[in-house]
């Protein structure tokens, strides 16, 4: 049912539930006064990887939290130094199951035929999604690789700095906001993924559900789903060099390539709607 938008109004709106569930923000005060005040146990998750300022509030929400929960080991270790008296456990996020439109697919590809689609979503935010490291990456391979097509799927705050740094290259294009997001994952050859810090990087299970070869940064929860050489490559944040030398070396090795495609098939079966439902019932079924 619809309630306020307030910490009190939906503390008070799970009465006669078995138990509350907080996604960080505000919520974590909603799911406190929940059990302060209804007495009905609440489970609180972690989403986020960056230090919070002190607040003996939200302190005192993490100690009453009847779970806590993080969704990368990356979230975890951050709440162990935070909370070392806290239990953490992890569960991860579900992929989006996106679906594709084949014959929509084929037109991205006809649109850039003969290059190999070298794609990013996320957005548009330098300071957290890093895609500036791509646009370096375009300006170092125009005359290198000029089969690579560069395209960021995406919009927000940076968009007009973006272009600017973009001028008058060809290789590389910011589509905008798409509403379907699997139309061009299915499209791409590779995903690219430079995040300057990432709790765990969502847009990576879709990847994989669509069996892209991923180049991340090794930041945050990234190793979580990224593993070096395996199912794709990992790279230090921010340097553009690195970011090319890893895709050229992907591209090198067509039998690499399709491994890491049969790879991220079956790994991304592990990140389910369903095997996450399982593991939130469990935290659940653990709070009684």
């Amino acid at each position: 049912m619809p309630v306020s938008s307030n910490p009190i109004a939906a503390g008070l709106a799970v009465r006669g539930c078995g138990v509350a569930h907080a996604h960080e923000a505000r919520t974590i005060y909603s799911g406190l006064i929940a059990a302060l005040f209804l007495g009905i146990p609440f489970v609180l998750t972690r989403r986020v990887v960056a230090p919070q300022k002190p607040s003996w509030l939200r302190a005192l929400a993490y100690r009453k939290a009847a779970r806590v929960v993080a969704i990368s080991q990356a979230v975890a270790d951050r709440l162990s130094e935070t909370y070392p008296d806290i239990g953490t456990q992890i569960v991860v996020d579900a992929c989006a199951t996106l679906t594709s439109d084949t014959e929509a697919a084929a037109a991205i590809c006809s649109k850039y035929s003969g290059k190999t689609l070298i794609g990013n979503v996320g957005a548009l935010d330098d300071s957290h999604k890093g895609q500036s490291t791509i646009i370096e990456a375009a300006h170092l391979t125009t005359d290198r690789h000029p089969n690579w097509q560069f395209l960021i799927c995406g919009s927000g705050p940076d968009e007009r700095r973006y272009r600017e740094q973009i001028g008058d290259l060809a290789n590389i294009e910011l589509v905008g906001w798409v509403e379907n997001v699997g139309d061009y994952l299915a499209a791409f050859d590779v995903f690219v993924y430079p995040s300057r810090h990432e709790a765990l990087g969502s847009a990576l299970l879709d990847a994989m559900q669509f069996g892209l070869p991923i180049v991340a940064s090794s930041v945050g929860g990234i190793p979580d789903i990224v593993k070096d050489g395996e199912n794709g490559r990992l790279v230090d944040s921010g340097n553009a060099d690195d970011l090319v030398s890893a895709i050229e070396e992907l591209l090198e090795s067509p039998d690499s390539l399709a491994r890491m495609r049969q790879r991220n098939r079956r790994r991304a079966q592990d990140f389910s709607v369903a095997k996450m439902a399982d593991a939130y019932e469990s935290v659940y079924r653990a709070t009684h």
